[in-house]
């Protein structure tokens, strides 16, 4: 999640000018062992009921499901969605094939990218 910063701002000791590119690692702040016991570990539970000092839903970063008037949405999906509608079929009629590459992602810049890039052959 990217915006530029509206002021000259300093946080953690790091400063950023005005317009500068702020990004929020949404990846790392849902899976922080430091807010998170077993953060990679799927556990619905954790929500139901806050507990202790630090409030769990206060560090979630909700990304996806649910009615998009009561949570947090990706502000691009209407268009996307509207995008792949229009576009569905045809991609589905592509004759293709994926050959073999490094379809690993780094978790140490961001935005990130699968390592080699995704190469679709078509036929």
């Amino acid at each position: 999640m990217a915006g530029l910063a509206a002021q000259d701002v300093t946080w953690h000791g790091e400063h950023g000018p005005k317009d500068a590119l702020v990004l929020l690692d949404l990846y790392g702040q849902n899976h922080e062992p430091a807010l998170w016991e077993d953060p990679y570990r799927f556990d619905p539970r954790r929500f139901a009921s806050p507990e202790g000092p630090q409030d769990p839903l206060a560090n979630l970063v909700p990304q996806g499901g649910g009615d998009p008037a009561r949570g947090h949405r990706c502000p691009g999906e209407d268009i996307t969605v509207t995008a792949l509608a229009a576009i569905a079929t045809e991609l589905a009629r592509l004759d293709y094939d994926v050959p073999d590459q490094d379809l690993g992602i780094p978790l140490s810049r961001m935005p990130t990218l699968p390592r080699s890039g995704f190469e679709l052959l078509l036929k």
